[in-house]
């Protein structure tokens, strides 16, 4: 598959830094019911208000291998406050390469983070698209909390909604590890199309 082992070409280069203190790599596995996924957000601070991240994801089919999903953006980001932020993005998704700018807002604390994003995408055509990442982790015990996250990203142009997913975490924290039950909803064409995937999960925080 040429869009997996470009993919996993420009992780190998980007995790060849994740050595310096300010770079970040939070890899995420699910087994599920109809798929296998892998996805991985790299976070590198360049300066006080530059910051560059690369989110990937592969959804590969056990058998058929027909309905796979990619999602590649590498973003550069520019805080404009502390909790707001310009961003441009590129990278490759189903059913191609496409381009965005967007403003990003984001407010947390240690147990919980909350980011809301909104701007345009260009790919066969210009879109509206919306972006949305909660994680919480309250505690359950001195040295356990528990894990909740969503990933939401939603794209809506003058045929309606071509292009949506959304990603849910539910389970628990041990230290710098998380697992549990782990859901993926994909949509295409106006929600004609959608792809689920349901198991566990692991991730981790490099």
């Amino acid at each position: 598959m040429k869009a997996k082992f470009i993919a996993m070409t420009a992780l190998a280069a980007v995790s060849s830094g994740l050595y310096a203190q300010k770079a970040s790599y939070t890899p995420d596995f699910v087994a599920g019911h109809r798929s296998y996924t892998y996805m991985h957000n790299i976070n590198y601070q360049l300066n006080d208000r530059l910051k560059l991240n690369n989110l990937t994801l592969f959804d590969t089919e056990y058998t058929r291998d027909k309905e796979n999903i990619f999602f590649i953006r590498n973003t550069v980001a520019y805080s404009i406050t502390r909790k707001l932020s310009a961003n441009a993005a590129f990278g490759m998704k189903n059913p191609g390469a496409f381009f965005s700018a967007y403003l990003q807002y984001k407010i947390g604390n240690p147990i919980y983070s909350l980011s809301y994003s909104i701007g345009t995408t260009y790919q066969k055509g210009f879109s509206l698209e919306q972006y949305v990442s909660l994680e919480y982790t309250p505690y359950l015990t001195r040295n356990l909390k528990g894990y909740f996250s969503v990933l939401a990203i939603g794209n809506i142009d003058d045929s309606g909604y071509p292009r949506g997913l959304q990603l849910i975490r539910l389970g628990v924290k041990q230290n710098k590890m998380m697992y549990g039950i782990a859901s993926n909803f994909d949509q295409f064409n106006n929600g004609k199309k959608t792809l689920k995937n349901i198991g566990g999960f692991i991730k981790y925080n490099f």
